[in-house]
C-alpha cells in the first residue's frame, strides 16, 4: 500500500480493512470481500481478493449490489476494473452522496399449488435488520399457516441476505386409502411341486405338500377393509381429500360360506382348499390325473381321492374317506377310512393296505392288505397277507394261492392251494383285529416274563450277598429297592396280560359263525383255521364248506 493512499484514509478505515483481512486469513478458504464507503470527496469501492482457494468476486454481482444501493452517477467501468484488479485499494466510482439508508427487506412468495412457500431477505442498507417478527408478519400476511420451518426462519434472520429464496414452509400432501385385500389363510400362491429340503441336506422329492386340507370351521381367508386414506394442507392450511381405498369382495365357491358381514370365508366340509376363477372352494375329493409318482409326491388328503393312473412304487395315499385307481397299486401304500377300489390290481412286496371300509380289486399278488369291511377280489390273491373284518370273495377265476387269508366271517373262493402243495392257510369266524390282538398280547406277555425271571435272579444274588455279609453297600441296597419294585409291577401287568389273554381265546373258542367256502377245489397242504379248531388238508376236496362244530372242523358238500 503507497504512502499517499495511506494518508487519504483514516485510522478507523484502515483499522477495518486490516480487520477483514485478519478475519479472512484465519478462516481458511475466504471469497473476495467488496467494501463501499461514502466519504466528502466521493464514493468509494475497495476490492480484497480472495484468500487460501476462496472463490473471487463476479464483476456483474458487484454491479448489482451497487445499483441495490442506488447509488447516483457511479462510473461502472472503475466497478468492474476494481473487481477484475482486487488490488485491496479504494477506487473512486461516483461523486460525493450520502448512503441511502433501507431497512431490510422480507419477501414471502407461494408456489402455485400452495404445497410450498419461498423465503427471500434483502439487507438492510444501513437500515434496521430482519427479525424474526418480520419473517412471522411475512408469513402472516400471505396467509402460510401450515408446515412452517423454524429452522429456516432462524438461519434467514442470521444470515439477513439470502440470494436464492428458501423453502420456509412445506405442505402435506394427501395420502391414499390403501384398497381392501384378502389375507388367505393358506398358500394360494405355494410354488407347485416344490420339494422339501431335509434337515440333513437331502432334497424330500416324495411329499411335494399339493394338498392343503381344512375342516369344516376352519378360517380360508379374511378381508383386511380399504382405508380412507388421510387428508393433505397447503402451506396455507387448506385441506386436501385424500382418495379412498377401493373395497373388494372375497369370492367364494363351494362348500364355502361367508360370515362376519361377508369379511370372513370359513370351509363348511373337509377337503381341499383351492381357488379357481377367483373364488375359494373347498374340494371333498382330490383328483390325480395320471400316476402317483415324482410329479405329485405322497397324497395326504381328509376327503376321498381319485388316482386316474397308478401309485407308483415308494408313494403313498392316506385320505380320509374313499381312494379309487385307476390302474394298478405297485409296490405303494395306501390308507383310508373308506372304501378302496383298484381296477387292476395290487401288486408288490412293499405294498401295504390299510382301508377303514371295503376293498375291491382284480388281483392281489405278494401284497399285505387290511380291511375293516369286506375284500372282494376279481380273480387271485396269490402269496399275500390278506385281512377282512367281514368277509373275503374271490371270483372270476376264484384262486386263492400261498400266504394268510383271513376273515371275521366268512371265506368264498373257487380253488385253494396248488398242486405242488403250496403253503396257503385260511383263518375264518374271528376278526382279524382279535387274532392281531391275541398275538400282540401274548408276545408282550412273554417278553414280561423274560423281565419278570430277571428281576427274581437279581433279587436272590442280592439278598444272598446280605445274607452272607450281614448287610449291603448303599449302592447294592439302592439297586435291591428298585429291581424289587420293578418285580411288584411285572406281577401286576402280567396278570392283567393274563386276563386279557383268557378273555381272548374265550372269545375265540366261543366263535362258530366262521365259514370257508370252496366251489371248485382244495388242494392238501392248505391250513385251516375256524375259531380256535384247526386242520391241516391232506386230501383233495371239491365243491365244500367248511364250518367249527365243536372243537373241530366240519367238511360239507358246498352250499
Amino acid at each position: 500500500m503507497s504512502d499517499d493512499f495511506q494518508k487519504e484514509l483514516t485510522d478507523r478505515e484502515i483499522e477495518r480493512i486490516m480487520e477483514k483481512a485478519d478475519e479472512i486469513a484465519s478462516k481458511g478458504p475466504q471469497d473476495g470481500i467488496r467494501l463501499v464507503e461514502y466519504k466528502d470527496d466521493g464514493v468509494y469501492l475497495t476490492v480484497l481478493p480472495p484468500q487460501n482457494g476462496g472463490r473471487a468476486l463476479n464483476p456483474e454481482d458487484v454491479v448489482k449490489d451497487i445499483e441495490a444501493r442506488k447509488i447516483k452517477d457511479v462510473e461502472y467501468i472503475k466497478v468492474r476494473q476494481a473487481v477484475r484488479e482486487m488490488r485491496g485499494e479504494p477506487v473512486y466510482i461516483a461523486p460525493p452522496q450520502k448512503e441511502v439508508i433501507e431497512d431490510a427487506v422480507v419477501n414471502v412468495e407461494i408456489s402455485k399449488n400452495k404445497m410450498e412457500a419461498y423465503l427471500t431477505v434483502y439487507p438492510a442498507r444501513g437500515g434496521k435488520p430482519a427479525t424474526r417478527q418480520d419473517v412471522e408478519n411475512a408469513l402472516k400476511e400471505k396467509n402460510v399457516v401450515y408446515g412452517v420451518i423454524d429452522e429456516i426462519i432462524d438461519k434467514a434472520v442470521s444470515l439477513q441476505q439470502i440470494s436464492e429464496p428458501l423453502v420456509v414452509a412445506r405442505g402435506c400432501p394427501p395420502v391414499d386409502g390403501e384398497n381392501a385385500r384378502i389375507d388367505f389363510k393358506f398358500k394360494k400362491d405355494e410354488i407347485a411341486g416344490k420339494p422339501t429340503e431335509l434337515l440333513d441336506g437331502r432334497v424330500d422329492f416324495y411329499n411335494l405338500n399339493l394338498i392343503q386340507n381344512v375342516e369344516p370351521g376352519d378360517i380360508l381367508a379374511v378381508k383386511i377393509p380399504a382405508t380412507p386414506g388421510t387428508p393433505g394442507y397447503t402451506v396455507t392450511g387448506e385441506e386436501i381429500p385424500a382418495k379412498p381405498g377401493k373395497d373388494i369382495q372375497i369370492g367364494i365357491g363351494k362348500n364355502v360360506e361367508l360370515i362376519d358381514n361377508n369379511t370372513t370365508a370359513l370351509s363348511t366340509a373337509r377337503g381341499h382348499v383351492v381357488v379357481t376363477g377367483g373364488k375359494i372352494s373347498v374340494s371333498t375329493v382330490y383328483e390325480v390325473a395320471g400316476d402317483v409318482d415324482f410329479n405329485t409326491g405322497n397324497i395326504e388328503f381328509n376327503g376321498s381321492v381319485i388316482v386316474k393312473g397308478s401309485i407308483r412304487e415308494g408313494f403313498q395315499v392316506v385320505a380320509d374317506g374313499d381312494v379309487e385307481v385307476m390302474n394298478t397299486i405297485a409296490d405303494g401304500i395306501v390308507q383310508c377310512t373308506g372304501n378302496l377300489k383298484v381296477r387292476n390290481g395290487i401288486v408288490g412286496k412293499k405294498t401295504s393296505i390299510k382301508a377303514g371300509g371295503s376293498v375291491f380289486t382284480r388281483f392281489i399278488e405278494n401284497s399285505k392288505v387290511e380291511s375293516g369291511g369286506d375284500v372282494v377280489v376279481g380273480e387271485a390273491i396269490m402269496h399275500s397277507k390278506v385281512s377282512a373284518k367281514k368277509t373275503v370273495t374271490v371270483g372270476g377265476k376264484g384262486v386263492i394261492v400261498g400266504g394268510l387269508v383271513r376273515a371275521g366271517e366268512e371265506i368264498s373262493c373257487r380253488i385253494v392251494g396248488s398242486p405242488l402243495a403250496t403253503v396257503t392257510e385260511l383263518e375264518a369266524g374271528v376278526s382279524p383285529e382279535l387274532r392281531r390282538e391275541h398275538a400282540r398280547i401274548l408276545k408282550e406277555k412273554q417278553a414280561k416274563e423274560l423281565d419278570y425271571d430277571k428281576a427274581e435272579k437279581a433279587i436272590k444274588l442280592l439278598n444272598h450277598l446280605q445274607q452272607t455279609q450281614g448287610e449291603l453297600p448303599a449302592d447294592k441296597m439302592a439297586i435291591l429297592v428298585r429291581v424289587s419294585r420293578l418285580q411288584t409291577q411285572l406281577t401286576e401287568e402280567l396278570a392283567q396280560l393274563k386276563e386279557r389273554l383268557e378273555n381272548i381265546e374265550f372269545q375265540i373258542q366261543q366263535s362258530e359263525r366262521g365259514r370257508i367256502k370252496v366251489q371248485g377245489i382244495m388242494h392238501p397242504g392248505v391250513k385251516v383255521t375256524i375259531g380256535s379248531a384247526y386242520m391241516h388238508i391232506q386230501d383233495e376236496y371239491s365243491f365244500v364248506s367248511l364250518t367249527k362244530s365243536g372243537e373241530d372242523i366240519k367238511i360239507s358238500p358246498y352250499s
